[in-house]
């Protein structure tokens, strides 16, 4: 018996040092739990960002070289149905999710226009303006985008 009181402190030392090392090892796995989860969502927010902006970059290329908005001297721009279906529209889907409110916005006055006409099999008028202004506004919105892409790099690099 005096042989289980004589060890009775040194079982309390083992069992209170076993609980601090197991709540020490439980408070560094949930945190490097929750940094792995952290960097995987910047991994992800990355991919995203460069997907993009690929994909813009891609967009303002076509736009200058298929010229989706042609000018008239009388009526000024104007937006090229078949151009803007062709070489704009699939690049701009493909990256739907990723794009702002007000881009989504301009892309679906654009659309129900478009499906406006395929149901009525003409155009209303003021369709040419909106289509017009609307496309400009993507077009806008990219090039936003790309200025304060590079405004936020000068500013981390500063």
């Amino acid at each position: 018996m005096d042989e289980l009181i004589k060890a009775i402190p040194s079982l309390l030392g083992v069992l209170v040092g076993g609980l601090i090392t197991f709540f020490v090892q439980n408070t560094t796995v949930r945190k490097q739990q929750k940094w792995e989860r952290e960097k995987i969502e910047w991994d992800r927010q990355y991919q995203e960002q460069t997907l993009k902006f690929e994909t813009f970059n891609k967009i303002l290329q076509l736009d200058r070289t298929h010229l989706v908005l042609e000018y008239d001297l009388h009526r000024g721009p104007e937006l090229n149905r078949k151009k803007y279906v062709t070489h704009i529209k699939p690049l701009l889907f493909d990256v739907f999710h990723l794009l702002n409110e007000e881009m989504v916005s301009r892309i679906d006055i654009i659309e129900d226009i478009f499906e406006e006409w395929y149901v009525m099999e003409e155009p209303s008028p003021g369709d040419d303006e909106k289509l017009t202004e609307s496309y400009k506004r993507i077009i806008e919105l990219i090039n936003l985008q790309f200025k304060e892409q590079r405004e936020s790099k000068l500013k981390r690099n500063a």
